[in-house]
């Protein structure tokens, strides 16, 4: 930070400062709060157990099998959006397209 931009900073602290003072009970209720706050925060991640799920193992599937919702289409499904420029993820777009060929344009 410049030297400049400090002496703002100081200032509209300083600023800041004055104006809690003038409102002093506006500022220890402010800061009342604030400390509640806080405090049930702290408390409540005391109190509650935190469950921790997985690792999750699934069964697993074929690739090459298509599933039935796929298989008794009308129209060709379209691969509208890749999300990602990583080479794996492009990989695996190739390898669906293959494995779709005939439900997929584009």
């Amino acid at each position: 930070m410049d030297l400049l931009e400090f002496k703002k900073f100081l200032i509209l602290i300083w600023k800041n400062f004055i104006l809690k003072r003038r409102r002093f009970i506006a500022l220890v209720v402010e800061m009342a709060l604030t400390f509640i706050f806080g405090a049930t925060l702290l408390a409540a991640r005391r109190i509650i157990v935190i469950k921790k799920n997985g690792p999750f193992n699934y069964a697993a599937q074929p690739i090459r099998d298509v599933p039935v919702f796929i298989r008794n289409l009308t129209y060709p499904l379209e691969l509208a959006y890749v999300p990602s420029k990583s080479v794996v993820v492009r990989d695996i777009v190739e390898s669906v397209k293959m494995d779709l060929n005939p439900y997929l344009k584009g």
